[in-house]
């Protein structure tokens, strides 16, 4: 991994805004940017014997050379790669001169700049400060250096200190630099001492730097106590947290911010007093002149002839992360209302609202206003009959996929799954949608660890599907799940295989890796939307253990029977071959095509989708590839039906889709071995296409193909099966006795399921690549009279895509219902239609296109790939996985 890591400090020094800290169980634990990670096998004897030496003037080698009856070089190397990846120890560097970032300075009037202002603070913060103010023209101001709290002076606190803090980078700084001299230096600082001078103000600006927490609780409760309006101000080099200003009995106070947005690990909370804030270390830091401007423009709101705070219920973040002109991003992050985990204040409505005061809480109760209307997600509470146990019958994908999301969702409730380990595991490929890439790794389900499945499945990316449908001969058209540029890429280019990056990508048969040019890959995997090709046995034995890792009880037992209740309504309980009974308060029925409690047991009729997708067969094999492992899920058309193609590393797995009204297995089998020569051993898989009408009956919820199936086109079997269990965790009931959301979710479940229906039903009414019966009878009888509205719609203007939809007000309920997902689809098979303006003129769309072609000419091939993520830089993984901007965590288009 050498190929990646920043090279080890030769000279040293301790990150001026780094923390390391010993929890309770005697770990190293470092915090950094709000970063806690705990540090495995160090001990805290050699650590801090290394920390006393790094000075900022020592070399390493030196300082090994010190260290040499301590500890083996290399341990002690370990040691310090750790501290430098962690950002704990840097580089010594030479600091450029100061640079002066200007602005249009405000310039305050006469009555205003007579206002008294106290700016206190210890550092580089309070300089800036200081000449900030007195440029725009407030005379009556003071600047206090403030040196010793004497809360932090105390035997007991210094105590706690000493014992879990192995370093303070912020102390460590402030001690090496000589002192400033100020007018005014306050020693042995004390609340009431400085709640007796905020009495001479008419506004503080608190701007301390590498100061214990400690001492921003006194300031905070000295504001409150002298009810002079206090703005709290903490920065580093990288980033400032201007607000709130703290309004005696009107805002949030200083400690609240703490509790809602400083992000403090559990493992801190009982020393984070003891924890220093941050320092601006640079005096070439652009964020000071950012986070003075910001200061200097609520003094003037607040001591202005509004009276006025900004900053009453509102933290303003500034960070130095420059944009394309090199400059700084300002963004408020989050309203700040008073917490009720706050011991620092409490509402005062007994007494007498100033202007400022009145101001300040007509800003709060604005901001209330806006959070109330907001649809609630409140905890239901617990009821005397709610479901206490689940059992699962059937294994397999679906079977673990719910007891995995039970758990996800539902800890409270136990689970059993029930399977036969008599019954195998299909082996056939299996190709998903990005729905199960969010339900297996977004924190907001699974949150199973990708960079381990990675290991242990070892999936292949799907960018999408390439489509040999639609006109004769060669004809292709490529169906990615980014979404792009449709229309223009139709138009300009005469094919659909140009409307996103992601689209090229499939075209020329690379992942969404690039490389840079020097060895090193640059990632795109969380902007370019894919899925996963799956060995199923691999992936069915990862949840497996996944679900006994998790507690999950699992019993191999073969299941003979169910009874059911009197009224016939019920699943009273299971018997096992054996004869044992075995009872739960509901039951997933993941039993597969056999449907055993849902329809043999409770009766739940079947809705054929016979009119609209008439296969009803499968014949599966490996077949082996030059190579080339394609981004894609390929549908190729054949005689009397259609073939996938799903690639891995090793080889191909194929399958041929077709109807037994048009031929028979031998007649399929002998046309799928004359397309594909060298394909294994092949097995026959049959099924029907339909729905149930109930997804929920009596206690008993069908899960996957017990419940319904339409057929492999699209890879929909998994995406229905996470859709499936989402609705249904999000929307479990409290209560055995609630009636309601069973009433919904059957009926929201039989739309979706008859949405794709009709979104199936449009690939075969509209394919003309043969003129074989098979397909005759397709494009004449295929009913797709659930999709004429938007087919109409199409014709009429196209695509639906670019204006706004009438089927659904935001976002589209499932990737198969989007405007997007039908464009490509009767595009693709130049269904006739009139189109609308494109967006981009000519010239616009060829210079993009030059730009994403010449990006995509740098795509590495997928083996090569993940060979380098599985092996080198399971980073790029981590990082699709933690980023905020992932698709991986909003993956429908808006």
């Amino acid at each position: 991994m050498a190929d990646f890591i920043d090279p080890i400090p030769q000279v040293p020094r301790i990150n001026p805004n780094a923390h390391l800290i010993l929890n309770e169980a005697d770990e190293v634990c470092s915090w950094v940017g709000g970063e806690a990670f705990v540090l495995e096998g160090i001990q805290p004897s050699i650590i801090r014997k290394l920390l006393a030496l790094i000075d900022g003037v020592r070399p390493l080698e030196r300082i090994y050379a010190e260290l040499a009856d301590s500890g083996d070089r290399n341990y002690l190397n370990e040691i310090v790669l750790a501290l430098s990846k962690l950002d704990i120890i840097e580089e010594v560097v030479t600091e450029a001169a100061p640079q002066n970032h200007r602005w249009d300075l405000p310039i305050v009037s006469k009555q205003v700049g007579q206002k008294a202002i106290a700016l206190l603070g210890n550092h580089q913060l309070l300089n800036t400060l200081a000449k900030t103010f007195a440029a725009a023209g407030f005379d009556n101001r003071r600047t206090f250096y403030l040196k010793n709290f004497a809360s932090c002076q105390t035997p007991e606190f210094r105590a706690l200190g000493q014992e879990r803090i192995l370093v303070n980078g912020t102390s460590k700084y402030l001690s090496s630099l000589a002192p400033t001299v100020y007018q005014d230096s306050l020693d042995s600082v004390s609340i009431s001492g400085l709640s007796q001078l905020f009495k001479e103000f008419d506004f503080v600006v608190c701007a301390l730097e590498g100061v214990p927490f400690q001492a921003l609780l006194d300031v905070n409760k000295s504001a409150l106590a002298s009810g002079t309006p206090c703005l709290f101000v903490t920065a580093s080099q990288e980033t400032a947290l201007i607000g709130p200003t703290v309004i005696r009995g009107a805002t949030a106070c200083f400690g609240c911010r703490v509790i809602t947005l400083e992000g403090l690990p559990p493992v801190f909370e009982d020393i984070w007093p003891q924890l220093s804030t941050p320092i601006v270390a640079k005096a070439d830091s652009g964020i000071l002149s950012s986070v003075a401007q910001a200061c200097l423009e609520e003094a003037i709101s607040l001591l202005g002839p509004t009276l006025t705070p900004i900053r009453a219920t509102s933290v303003l973040k500034i960070t130095e992360e420059g944009d394309a002109y090199g400059g700084l991003c300002l963004r408020t992050i989050k309203r700040l209302l008073p917490s009720s985990e706050c011991q620092e204040c409490t509402p005062r409505l007994d007494e007498p609202l100033g202007v400022i005061e009145r101001s300040a809480i007509a800003a709060a109760a604005e901001e209330i206003g806006r959070i109330w209307p907001n649809s609630p997600k409140a905890a239901i509470p617990p009821a005397s009959d709610a479901y206490q146990t689940v059992g699962i019958l059937g294994g397999g994908t679906a079977g673990y996929l719910a007891a995995l999301a039970f758990r996800a969702f539902r800890p409270d409730i136990k689970v059993t799954l029930l399977e036969s380990s008599a019954i195998p595991v299909i082996g056939v490929g299996e190709a998903t949608t990005p729905e199960l890439v969010k339900f297996l790794h977004s924190p907001r389900f699974l949150g199973l660890d990708i960079v381990d499945f990675y290991e242990r499945v070892r999936p292949t990316w799907k960018l999408g599907i390439k489509f040999q449908w639609g006109l004769p001969d060669d004809y292709e058209f490529t169906f990615p799940f980014q979404r792009g540029r449709l229309l223009e890429s139709l138009l300009y280019d005469s094919t659909l295989n140009n409307q996103s990056l992601g689209a090229m990508l499939m075209s020329a048969d690379r992942a969404p890796i690039f490389d840079r040019g020097d060895g090193t890959p640059l990632s795109l995997l969380h902007q370019i939307r894919w899925a996963y090709h799956l060995d199923n046995r691999r992936f069915v034995r990862y949840l497996r253990e996944e679900a006994i890792a998790a507690g999950i009880e699992h019993i191999d037992v073969k299941i003979s029977d169910a009874q059911i209740s009197a009224d016939g309504e019920t699943i009273t309980h299971l018997i096992t071959e054996d004869g044992r009974q075995l009872t739960y308060d509901l039951y997933i029925d993941c039993s597969g095509f056999r449907s055993l409690l849902l329809e043999q047991k409770l009766g739940s009729k079947f809705v054929s989708y016979q009119d609209t997708l008439s296969t009803d067969r499968a014949i599966a094999a490996t077949v082996p590839h030059n190579g080339t492992v394609k981004p894609y899920t390929l549908a190729e058309t054949m005689n009397n039906g259609w073939c996938w193609n799903i690639p891995f590393e090793d080889a191909d797995h194929r399958g041929y889709v077709f109807s037994s009204a048009f031929c028979s297995d031998d007649q399929a089998l002998e046309e799928m071995r004359a397309k594909n020569p060298g394909m294994g051993d092949p097995w026959v898989v049959k099924f029907r296409s339909g729905r149930h009408e109930d997804f929920w009956k009596g206690n008993v919820v069908a899960i996957g193909n017990s419940y319904a199936f339409v057929e492999p086109l699209e890879s929909t079997a998994i995406h229905t099966i996470v859709l499936e269990l989402e609705l249904l965790l999000t929307n479990f009931p409290a209560s055995k006795r609630d009636e309601g959301v069973k009433s919904v979710l059957n009926r929201k479940m039989s739309d979706r399921w008859d949405a794709l229906r009709w979104f199936l039903g449009i690939h075969y009414k509209f394919n003309h690549r043969l003129s074989t019966p098979f397909w005759q009878a397709a494009n004449r009888d295929t009913d797709i009279s659930g999709a004429i509205e938007r087919l109409a719609l199409f014709t009429e203007r196209a695509p639906l895509s670019y204006r706004n939809s009438l089927f659904y007000p935001l976002h589209p309920p499932d990737f198969f219902s989007d405007d997007h997902s039908y464009d490509t689809l009767l595009a693709g098979q130049q269904v006739p239609a009139r189109f609308m303006e494109p967006v981009e003129d000519p010239a616009t769309w060829q210079r993009q296109m030059a730009i994403l072609k010449g990006l995509a000419s740098t795509a590495m091939p997928q083996h090569e790939a993940l060979s380098c993520l599985r092996e080198k830089r399971q980073d790029l993984l981590y990082d699709f996985a933690n980023r905020r901007d992932s698709w991986l965590h909003t993956w429908l288009p808006a």
